[in-house]
């Protein structure tokens, strides 16, 4: 399984970390047992017993996420001791790692599933089948996708999982393919991107639609999906891979300006006051960049930033506030940089299109979503275990999908509303990390071909 074969293939191994929270906090020490759960000899109800904390952890990783999970409340929501639980699983990175193993056999088996992948209806179809099985998996293994990619930035096996189960997959989509409009050397890069975008994109999806249920149903980004995808191997086909299902324009998500009313000294105008007002937003910069959301603790700001409890609550009212924030805070430059994002030409127009600026575009977008983004996912994170933050969340991302759709509009074809949402997921999956240059052509190819549809440059 991955939420992006890019990220977790290049770069320096980080040293591999197993957090067990509840083994670390236990008051007595549990004796761990050689794991049996692939015995054969331990019968149906210790597979019960294996499946029960199995699904539990799905649900405990979907409410509060992984770093704030720990084995005692795996084994309590498991009806189960902890002894039982290291009966079958030898730490909660074990659990996840069983689970991100289910996701990768049935991700794989959708892809050996596909049929060939031509430029026509029927590979249109192909592809739109394999999409409506991958969002399946997403939507029943959601909290696996949402707490696997920091999980594997600190775990060194589960990393490596990532990239052997992104490998297979790319192999796989490329031995489909009959015929493309890329290069033989585009192809893997390309690939991983789309992969990286889809499960990105259904994350996004997911968040839009509790604040907009009907202008995103999942048919409807389901298409969107697939389209770009289609187009991305083949380009642009009109009759073929620029449907646009006729939907009408996706409504505005707005901010609630009513959240989060801020302390009256947070716009205090000494020097002093705005040195600690920095120094807490630095520090709860750091600490959400690492702990996530639900992993910070206001004791983390404080102790960061070297002040008190009593300073921080002069200027928020809580942990959320601070979030809301610096979510704000890194919109304007992100805004400033989508807005500089070159105009397609419009059909017929004439005009010229330079991927010269494109490219420097995108290394402009890559610097500045490695320094600023990385807030917004923290708060977008949180949405899917504290619903009372959700409607933030959902106009943050919506802020960035309107900007998008605004970009798509010229082309003159297609679903823009929804193939924002995959711009953006894209402009996410690319931007997240230091890109390669192998990446960074790769992201070229995707938006000229599979989201403006231009023509392959001779």
């Amino acid at each position: 399984m991955t939420s992006d074969p890019t990220r977790s293939a290049g770069g320096p191994a980080e040293q591999a970390a197993t957090l067990d929270a509840g083994a670390l906090s236990a008051p007595e020490p549990i004796a761990r047992r050689v794991p049996f759960a692939d015995n054969p000899m331990v019968g149906q109800r210790g597979r019960r017993t294996q499946q029960r904390i199995v699904a539990a952890a799905l649900q405990v990783f979907g409410e509060g996420g992984y770093h704030t999970s720990s084995v005692a409340g795996l084994a309590k929501r498991a009806g189960c001791s902890r002894v039982a639980f290291y009966q079958y699983f030898s730490s909660k990175e074990d659990v996840l790692r069983h689970l991100a193993g289910q996701v990768a056999r049935q991700v794989g088996a959708a892809v050996e599933a596909m049929g060939p992948l031509t430029p026509d209806a029927a590979g249109w179809a192909t592809i739109r089948e394999w999409v409506a099985r991958y969002a399946d998996i997403y939507e029943h293994f959601g909290a696996v996708f949402h707490v696997f990619e920091s999980a594997s930035r600190e775990t060194l096996s589960l990393r490596a999982l990532n990239v052997q189960a992104a490998s297979g997959n790319i192999a796989l989509i490329r031995s489909r393919i009959t015929s493309t409009t890329l290069a033989d050397h585009e192809i893997d890069a390309v690939i991983g991107l789309l992969l990286g975008a889809t499960a990105r994109t259904y994350y996004s999806a997911a968040i839009l639609r509790n604040a907009a249920p009907l202008a995103y149903p999942r048919a409807r980004v389901d298409d969107a999906i697939t389209d770009v995808i289609h187009r991305a191997f083949f380009g642009l086909i009109p009759a073929v891979n620029a449907r646009g299902r006729g939907a009408g324009p996706a409504p505005a998500i707005e901010f609630d300006r009513r959240a989060g009313e801020a302390p009256a000294s947070r716009s205090a105008p000494t020097d002093a006051a705005r040195a600690t007002y920095d120094a807490l937003l630095a520090a709860g910069y750091d600490v959400f960049i690492k702990r996530g959301y639900h992993g910070t603790r206001i004791n983390d700001v404080v102790e960061a930033a070297g002040l008190s409890h009593g300073i921080f609550y002069r200027y928020f009212t809580n942990k959320a506030d601070l979030a809301r924030t610096l979510v704000l805070a890194a919109i304007a430059p992100l805004s400033r940089t989508l807005a500089a994002i070159p105009t397609p030409p419009a059909p017929g127009s004439g005009n010229a299109w330079s991927t010269t600026t494109l490219r420097s575009w995108l290394r402009e977008y890559n610097e500045m979503q490695v320094s600023e983004a990385g807030i917004i996912r923290v708060w977008v994170d949180a949405t899917l275990h504290e619903a009372a933050l959700g409607a933030d969340a959902a106009a943050a991302l919506d802020w960035g999908r309107r900007q998008l759709a605004h970009f798509l509009a010229p082309r003159g074809f297609g679903d823009a509303d929804a193939e924002a949402i995959v711009t953006m997921a894209l402009l996410d999956v690319f931007g997240s990390g230091r890109r390669s240059a192998e990446t960074m052509e790769a992201a070229v190819q995707v938006i000229e071909r599979g989201l403006l549809g231009l023509p392959r440059a001779s």
